[in-house]
């Protein structure tokens, strides 16, 4: 009797390990799905803002978007754009958006993103000197009908070099 009760316990037990590791598995290939159209949509807005394509990068702005800079900061979308359009042409600029990792809850998707720029600034004696940037971000995107929209961005970390030497380091503190 004893040993049918065990039996019967370990078929239960096995039966839900065996749930829990496809719900994972679903939810794991949800977010890698979710990663790419993410990709795309940072991929859209690196285009459009680099054009200075104030509808393009608009459009990938939830009505209610606010970026929170490491003082904390806040602008809300038509801030963020007039600074976009104020920005000089910077034909040297390199920049990458990596996704660091994707969680998903329903319609809302938290982004843990790496954004790396490289370019050069010219010195008063003309000389050339590199300069590098790179911000950890924290993006909430929401899913508006079929289209994914950010919601939220907080910068995280600031890392500002010239000539290979640091100039900024700037953490958000902690109770932000």
């Amino acid at each position: 009797m004893m040993n049918r009760i065990c039996k019967s316990l370990l078929t239960v037990l096995l039966a839900s390990l065996s749930a829990v590791q496809c719900a994972v598995a679903e939810e794991t290939a949800a977010e890698s799905a979710l990663r790419g159209v993410l990709e795309g949509r940072y991929a859209a807005a690196k285009a459009a803002m680099a054009a200075k394509d104030r509808q393009a990068v608009a459009a990938l702005l939830a009505p209610d978007f606010v970026s929170v800079d490491l003082s904390g900061k806040s602008e809300n979308a038509e801030q963020m754009l007039a600074q976009i359009a104020a920005l000089p042409n910077d034909p040297e600029k390199v920049s990458e958006t990596k996704l660091l990792s994707v969680k998903l809850n329903g319609d809302v998707a938290t982004v843990s993103q790496r954004y790396h720029m490289t370019t050069t600034k010219v010195g008063a004696d003309g000389s050339r000197h590199p300069v590098e940037v790179m911000t950890l971000s924290t993006d909430t995107w929401v899913r508006s009908g079929d289209v994914w929209l950010m919601q939220r961005t907080v910068t995280d970390q600031l890392d500002y070099s010239i000539d290979g030497r640091s100039v900024a380091h700037k953490v958000r503190p902690a109770t932000q």
